[in-house]
């Protein structure tokens, strides 16, 4: 079972990454969340796998940090809720503001994650109520919080009305494109564009 990837930042797509292992790509699933927390391509990356087998394929999902692939593996256990639709929840939610969901009970917030319903959302806040979250403080394998040019865009679109996963699919593809991190307000045009030309 593999847990964790360490490699270079190979490339990006609208729902994940390819992370090159000594040569050997890895398609890693991705929350929109961790995907704005990633490198520039080519830089050296860590990730936490959680590594799922199913009868007829095998998937590897990736996380920031321990306290997102927990989230991860909780929701996985909520009737409805696979792994599209937890990693739909972890691309708007943190760790901790999914706990404060949990804990107020807040099923109306939660449904702002694509494929979310109140049905959902009500089995999340009833199931995982009581289970013990003991997020990790300062976990070494955490890639730092921080305000990036990505992070601004993404927030920005979503303002415009887009969901997160559109938003991040098209900043990857331009990131990937040009190479590099444009400054915000490219970003946002880019994006624009691109989400335009596709709908």
């Amino acid at each position: 079972m593999i847990s964790k990837l360490t490699g270079i930042l190979d490339s990006t797509l609208s729902d994940g990454a390819i992370i090159d292992v000594n040569g050997i790509g890895y398609f890693v699933h991705t929350s929109a969340k961790t995907l704005a927390q990633l490198p520039k391509i080519g830089e050296r990356i860590i990730l936490m796998i959680e590594h799922i087998i199913r009868q007829d394929h095998q998937q590897l999902c990736a996380f920031y940090d321990d306290n997102e692939r927990m989230c991860f593996r909780l929701l996985l256990g909520v009737q409805g809720v696979g792994i599209k639709v937890a990693l739909a929840i972890l691309s708007v939610f943190s760790p901790d503001e999914l706990l404060s969901a949990i804990v107020h009970q807040d099923k109306t917030a939660l449904t702002r994650a694509d494929g979310v319903g109140p049905k959902v959302a009500g089995r999340i806040v009833l199931e995982l109520k009581d289970k013990k979250l003991d997020f990790v403080q300062n976990s070494p394998q955490s890639l730092p919080e921080k305000s990036s040019p990505i992070q601004d865009a993404l927030a920005g679109l979503m303002g415009l009305g887009y969901s997160k996963s559109e938003a991040a699919g098209a900043i990857s593809k331009i990131i990937q494109d040009a190479g590099s991190e444009p400054p915000v307000a490219t970003l946002i045009k880019l994006a624009l564009q691109k989400l335009a030309s596709e709908r």
